[in-house]
């Protein structure tokens, strides 16, 4: 049913009562007269990370010092909390040992001028006034791409379902496999309700209201040949018995093998400060929450002192080859062999896309992938 105007939209005296004791600002793609404030686009470092003789945090270190001996305050402005951690970590192994954080541009205003400043800003490209010289984490690092985020599995559960055709087979949690009829409205409690039509073993139906659509999946594998459930049957909850049956044997057996696992003693392997999160900034994205949590567990695996067996999942493209190269790099620069194990030749590819280091000792570390 189609909304009535009124509803979607406000009207002249709406909209000013709205905008009423508000500030406003108006944007124009047009001249409007802005006055010159004195910023100037700020110094990239592009030419630095194209050649292998010039360190670029070295050459960073050595512009925000000219900046500052010019009398500027220094701001070096990142996308968020921890690639700012990171950067102030690199600046510090390479000639700035103080880089002082900042929550906002107060912070900036009151801070002494004698003081290197960190902080997040979102900005593409630094810029620099007679008074403070902002550098961004995209002239040092070049541009940091994002990873789309993710559907919730709920949201799956709906474009699945969008998605079936009549004739397709689903599994109900609690019936088993069915054929899906489509969508039919019935009258429940003198009100129109819409649900699936679900095709059983013996002429079976089964309607299954739209709210409770999560308990439906599309049938994954082959459907040749295929024998639908029958409702209210036992083949069903059998099958359902059998594999739970399997898994906790397989659960009795990892159980086993962690417990035998943990009583064995390892080497504990640490990152290299410094020139860790150097290898780490080379990296073109920027790491999602689920990433960072993943390379964290990783790192703490590879130091607790005991046999490292841990598994990474996530789809294609989220990242999964970034968190296995930070732990490969950790190790090899612990002086012990890494071996990556591809299953494909486009999946060793996109190993050996490593990120360009910029410190020879880093260099020396990675071989050449096998063919």
């Amino acid at each position: 049913r189609a909304l009535p105007p009124a509803e979607l939209y406000l009207d002249e005296g709406d909209w000013n009562s709205a905008l009423a004791g508000r500030a406003v600002r108006r944007l124009s793609p047009f001249h409007g007269g802005a006055d010159d404030a004195g910023g100037r686009l700020g110094r990239a470092f592009g030419a630095e990370r194209a050649q292998d003789s010039v360190n670029l945090f070295e050459a960073v270190a050595d512009h925000a010092k000219a900046m500052q001996a010019e009398g500027r305050k220094v701001l070096f402005a990142s996308w968020s909390e921890g690639s700012s951690e990171r950067l102030a970590a690199m600046l510090g192994d390479h000639g700035l040992p103080t880089v002082v954080p900042v929550r906002d541009w107060a912070d900036v205003e009151a801070a002494r001028p004698d003081l290197i400043l960190r902080g997040v800003l979102p900005v593409e490209h630094g810029f620099a006034t007679d008074s403070i010289a902002v550098i961004s984490e995209t002239d040092i690092l070049g541009d940091r791409l994002a990873r789309p985020r993710r559907k919730r599995r709920a949201s799956n559960f709906l474009a699945e379902a969008s998605a079936l055709t009549t004739g397709d087979l689903v599994v109900h949690l609690d019936h088993g496999i069915g054929r899906y009829e489509g969508l039919r409205t019935l009258d429940i409690q003198s009100a129109p309700h819409d649900c699936l039509e679900i095709f059983y073993a013996g002429d079976s139906k089964l309607f299954l209201p739209v709210e409770n659509i999560d308990l439906l999946t599309r049938y994954g594998s082959e459907t040749d040949g295929v024998q639908l459930d029958r409702l209210g049957g036992a083949a069903w909850q059998t099958r359902k018995a059998r594999a739970k049956a399997r898994l906790r044997e397989m659960a009795e057996g990892l159980i086993a093998l962690a417990a035998k696992r943990a009583l064995r003693e390892t080497d504990a392997i640490n990152p290299p400060q410094g020139l860790f999160d150097e290898f780490c900034a080379r990296f073109p994205y920027e790491e999602t929450d689920d990433q960072l949590n993943a390379i964290g567990d990783v790192l703490e695996d590879l130091g607790k002192g005991t046999p490292m067996d841990r598994l990474i999942c996530g789809d294609v493209g989220f990242g999964k080859t970034e968190v296995a190269l930070r732990a490969a790099f950790v190790v090899a620069m612990a002086g012990q062999q890494v071996a990556i194990v591809c299953p494909t030749k486009a999946a060793r590819r996109a190993t050996s896309v490593l990120p360009k280091p910029t410190s020879p000792q880093i260099r020396r570390s990675i071989g050449v992938p096998l063919p």
